[in-house]
């Protein structure tokens, strides 16, 4: 199977359902990332060129440590936006991953990036096989069902995950793929008194109390018409 993340930011793949990916690629199938934004405003001492440079850096080595191909498109951080310029980008990323499963971000997420790219996947998603729509860069791809989920929220907040994933075979690489992403540490924890591998440790353990594993990653299946499949496709 084809698998597409599509995250908002460097390092939200590796913090929210970066041990899932890894069960993909682990059992032979092909993972694609998109980084929808170049994550250049999130310190308040790197000049934004400079840092989005370095964070596309930072996420290829993560990707690389699994194996998936990364997509970069370049959109300004803090400036992700539900419109149709935007969704144009979007319908030419999903039609170049050809996706029979795609993970993306809650629609109730804290960030208005990572909710501007959840409304952006849902409504480029029956777009991606019409082939007459204009001024798109890619082909049509496939008009299959391909099934659509959202990960959990950052530290879990109103999030009730319905499908979980264990990812206790993969918790190390989870662990050394977010520490790559080293200019996102000194930032986090200057800025919001965050540890980040604290952080998915202490996640994805309580997702595995809730699923009876050591640890997990929690997903919700989004149900709608054209988009469901009768089968579970997570690992």
């Amino acid at each position: 199977m084809n698998i597409l993340a599509v995250s908002a930011h460097p390092d939200d793949i590796e913090i929210l359902c970066a041990g899932t990916l890894a069960r993909y690629a682990q059992a032979g199938h092909q993972v694609t990332w998109v980084v929808f934004t170049d994550g250049s405003m999130g310190d308040v001492h790197i000049p934004p060129a400079q840092l989005a440079r370095r964070r596309r850096r930072e996420s290829q080595a993560a990707a690389d440590l699994m194996g998936a191909r990364l997509l970069w498109p370049g959109i300004r951080d803090e400036h992700a936006m539900p419109d149709a310029a935007q969704r144009r980008v979007m319908i030419d990323l999903l039609r170049t991953a050809d996706p029979d499963v795609i993970i993306t971000h809650s629609p109730n997420d804290y960030h208005p990036d990572h909710r501007a790219v959840s409304q952006l996947v849902f409504d480029s998603y029956f777009q991606k096989g019409l082939p007459h729509i204009p001024r798109q860069r890619r082909p049509a791809c496939r008009f299959g069902h391909a099934q659509l989920y959202y990960m959990d929220n950052v530290a879990g907040i109103d999030f009730q995950p319905t499908e979980y994933v264990d990812v206790t075979p993969t918790m190390e690489l989870k662990r050394r793929m977010l520490a790559c992403h080293r200019s996102q540490f000194a930032a986090l924890a200057e800025l919001a008194n965050t540890d980040l591998l604290e952080m998915i440790d202490t996640q994805a353990r309580f997702r595995g109390m809730a699923a009876g594993c050591r640890y997990a990653e929690g997903f919700t299946r989004c149900d709608a018409f054209q988009r469901g499949l009768t089968t579970r496709v997570l690992p």
